[in-house]
């Protein structure tokens, strides 16, 4: 069995940038309008330590896809990793999923590790897993 195998169809891909604003400029004309909102995520997982951060996220639909914008404004979070290689862009695809931690066992024996990740409340999750060459999904359990 291949991971493709296993997973639904991507609803989204994530970029990592320096600057939401400047990024929007650059993708609104391909994508059409993005709607920003600033978040505090507090306790996440981020490779076995607890920690906090506030991100700055744009999105926008291209299709049937999801865009992602995600500008680290504070704290520690998995996706200033990224930006301190002095990558910029393309970061992850995502998957919707109906169970976040079965999904999460299925895949980590195909050798991908949770990374970042937080359960928000029961039928409310994410988590960011890396394959061993550093690419990465993002898992997505919505329930509500």
């Amino acid at each position: 069995m291949t991971v493709h195998a296993m997973l639904p169809p991507l609803d989204q891909i994530g970029f990592v940038v320096r600057d939401v604003d400047a990024a929007i400029r650059q993708y609104e004309p391909l994508v059409g309008k993005f709607d920003v909102a600033q978040y505090d995520l507090h306790d996440v997982d981020y490779r076995g330590r607890q920690v906090s951060c506030r991100l700055k996220i744009a999105i926008a639909r291209s299709g049937d896809i999801e865009i992602e914008l995600i500008e680290v404004v504070s704290g520690e979070a998995y996706h200033r990793e990224f930006l301190d290689q002095g990558r910029d862009g393309p970061h992850h695809v995502r998957f919707r999923i109906d169970d976040l931690e079965a999904k999460q066992a299925e895949l980590e024996r195909f050798g991908l590790k949770r990374v970042f990740g937080k359960r928000f409340a029961p039928g409310l999750a994410f988590a960011y897993l890396e394959d061993p060459q550093g690419r990465v999904i993002e898992l997505f359990e919505s329930k509500m």
